[in-house]
């Protein structure tokens, strides 16, 4: 343990830090892909003051690392030096307001659906598609079958690594495809987002349509972690799915890895060795694809840690 991390944990205590700090902690279990390195120093804020307060004490000592429902992420082998946070279930409240509705950022996208179907709330229900926490969401501007999350986005209240409070507003130059403008130093706790009235019966049937298309497209029950690939937009129409195939790489395996044989751009991890070995699969791919077709496939997965 060197100094930064003994001097963090010291007056973590001394200022009476509410929460369990974990050290060495594995993060296997908070993947989607089931493997995972450690966090050195592993941290869940029980509320938004006790998170404010870690971040102040920190101070830009130690390396920040934050991770939601580890849906669409890759943690290396040699684990995340630093403090790393994963909001707890004070993140996860929604409350309904007269002109908005403001969601945890740790709210299960599925959750906040199937609550705004309960309250006639429309535009949400293609979260009904999307695996993950709404806090991910903002972060990637997560969309599917013509929705996306800026579509619906009015503001949300962040702190910075530093222990600052701010406010983000939605903007022309906030969003891109598949990606957000927001400082990477900024994590994100609450989200408000718009209310629009809609009948419960239109809702349901608008859900039932996003996930009856998952089903029949996307793998179910195995481990995966969403689109590997982003759409190479600026470079062809395909989708990188017919990327993939038509480089003949659909039955592509490495030690247990493959891509689904629903969705050739959903890996399937069928491996507890080794989280390199996922990221070792994609790299291939990706280097395969430029050389036959000449298309850079960027990852829509994101990857931590060391190698």
């Amino acid at each position: 343990m060197n100094e930064n991390q003994r001097e963090f944990l010291e007056n973590c205590k001394k200022d009476n830090v509410i929460g369990k700090i974990q050290i060495n902690h594995n993060l296997s279990k908070y993947t989607w892909f089931g493997v995972a390195g450690n966090a050195e120093i592993f941290y869940m804020p029980p509320n938004f003051e006790e998170l404010a307060k870690v971040l102040e004490i920190n101070r830009d000592k130690l390396p920040v690392t934050v991770i939601g429902a580890g849906s669409n992420i890759i943690i290396r082998d040699g684990g995340i030096f630093g403090l790393v946070i994963k909001l707890g279930k004070e993140f996860s409240q929604i409350k309904l307001h007269n002109d908005c509705i403001e969601v945890g950022a740790a709210t299960y996208d599925r959750v906040l659906s199937n609550y705004c179907q309960k309250n006639e709330i429309g535009g949400m229900e293609f979260y009904f598609g999307i695996p993950g926490t709404l806090g991910g969401a903002v972060r990637m501007n997560a969309g599917c079958y013509n929705s996306e999350t800026k579509d619906v986005f009015i503001k949300a209240k962040c702190v910075d690594y530093r222990g600052q409070v701010s406010e983000i507003r939605n903007s022309k130059e906030l969003f891109s495809y598949r990606e957000s403008n927001i400082p990477q130093d900024m994590i994100i706790c609450d989200v408000y987002m718009q209310k629009k009235n809609a009948s419960k019966n239109a809702i349901s049937l608008k859900m039932k349509e996003v996930d009856d298309q998952r089903k029949k497209a996307q793998p179910q029950q195995i481990k995966t972690a969403g689109s590997t690939f982003k759409n190479p937009k600026d470079q062809t129409d395909k989708k990188a799915w017919e990327i993939i195939e038509e480089a003949g790489l659909k039955n592509f395996e490495l030690q247990g890895i493959c891509f689904s044989s629903k969705h050739s751009n959903f890996i399937v991890n069928n491996q507890t060795k080794s989280a390199n070995l996922i990221e070792d699969f994609g790299e291939y791919v990706r280097s395969d694809v430029k050389k036959k077709l000449g298309i850079s496939l960027n990852w829509e997965i994101k990857i931590f840690g060391e190698r």
